[in-house]
């Protein structure tokens, strides 16, 4: 199944290149020595630019893959969620037009095994997709928090926006390599997260947010080892 879908993602792009190319030499062969009119230049111009589109298309795709193949096996560490959490919030300074970004991070969380990169990631893309999720929504905000559920011995991370939702029919495949709900997505952002948080041991799911919009909630094991180490200490 993944072996089908990138080879039907790698063919979308090649066509309009395809085509581009021919255009251009057929427009240069009609033209031999004669020296090019503006309204050639402009053709030209045009299919070059599409080209270099597609290219980029392309170059993202399989270099997305390439991650997806080939990921970097994850280190975990010792740390505070919220460390990452906030790491990851500096990413957004200035760059979300429009959208309140908020925060409520719970106090005195216990410590998780993590790799803080790999998490750091996980939480920039939950991010950024609930900012495309809020393009054409009227209230534009989005929550992350973090809290801890005691009874299950768990750290909770949730992102939470304001905007249209997902489907339901679409909130069971949204974690599968090549499913994307957006034109321009290569399906692969959602599935790596989910691969991150497995080997965390932790689980992720998506849920409805209320009144409206989408909701990730992200489950992380407690380090009793570490707890207890930090207690006695």
């Amino acid at each position: 199944e993944v072996a089908r879908r990138i080879a039907h993602e790698i063919k979308n792009p090649l066509t309009p290149i395809q085509l581009s190319t021919e255009r251009i030499l057929r427009l240069l062969e009609r033209m031999g020595n004669e020296t090019p009119p503006v309204d050639l230049l402009k053709s030209v111009g045009d299919s070059a630019r599409l080209i270099g589109r597609e290219v980029a298309t392309l170059k993202t795709l399989v270099d997305e893959f390439t991650a997806f193949a080939r990921f970097p096996a994850s280190k975990p560490a010792p740390v505070q969620i919220n460390d990452i959490l906030l790491d990851a919030l500096k990413v957004f300074d200035g760059r979300l037009n429009e959208i309140a970004l908020r925060r409520d991070l719970a106090a005195d969380l216990p410590i998780v095994q993590a790799d803080s990169e790999q998490m750091k990631r996980v939480l920039v893309n939950l991010i950024d997709n609930a900012a495309e999720a809020l393009e054409r929504s009227l209230r534009k905000e989005i929550w992350v928090r973090s809290t801890l559920s005691p009874d299950r011995d768990l750290v909770e991370i949730i992102i939470e926006d304001s905007g249209p939702g997902i489907p339901p029919e679409d909130k069971e495949r949204l974690f599968l390599p090549y499913f994307s709900t957006k034109r321009s997505g290569t399906g692969l952002g959602l599935a790596i997260v989910n691969r991150i948080i497995t080997e965390h041991h932790g689980t992720i799911r998506v849920e409805e947010n209320f009144p409206t919009g989408t909701k990730f909630v992200i489950e992380l094991p407690v380090d009793h080892a570490l707890v207890s180490n930090a207690e006695e200490a």
